[in-house]
């Protein structure tokens, strides 16, 4: 089981919605266990929502999903700029990021371009 997913997105909460259905649809297709499926999706709906609440107006997005046998990390990124004052942003309001740390294995912030990395153990 392999499964790649990358999708560019503006701040636009209908779209997030729809990525976290086709992830869902996805991950069901690879045997993965509702309960997974269901912290995935509060992963993702979490972890965008800290990004339109803090991240300025205009910026794209990137979203990434890899899933294999042992585990799905996401990644939000927002290629082509530098990520200083997006970063500070998700990470002053840390309410989203509380959410998706007591859901996922494991959780990162950086700021080289990557926003915010979540690893769910399968």
């Amino acid at each position: 089981m392999d499964l790649r997913l990358t999708v560019d997105l503006p701040r636009d909460v209908d779209r997030m919605n729809t990525l976290r259905h086709v992830l869902d649809g996805a991950l069901s297709g690879l045997g993965v266990a509702e309960q997974a499926r269901t912290d995935i999706g509060l992963i993702v709906n979490e972890t965008w929502a800290n990004v339109i609440a803090h991240v300025r107006v205009g910026v794209a997005f990137q979203v990434r999903a890899t899933v294999d046998e042992l585990q799905c990390v996401i990644e939000v990124t927002h290629p082509g700029e530098t990520a200083a004052e997006s970063l500070n942003a998700l990470i002053a309001s840390g309410h989203s990021l509380k959410v998706v740390r007591s859901l996922a294995d494991d959780v990162s912030v950086d700021s080289d371009g990557l926003l915010v990395k979540v690893t769910k153990l399968l």
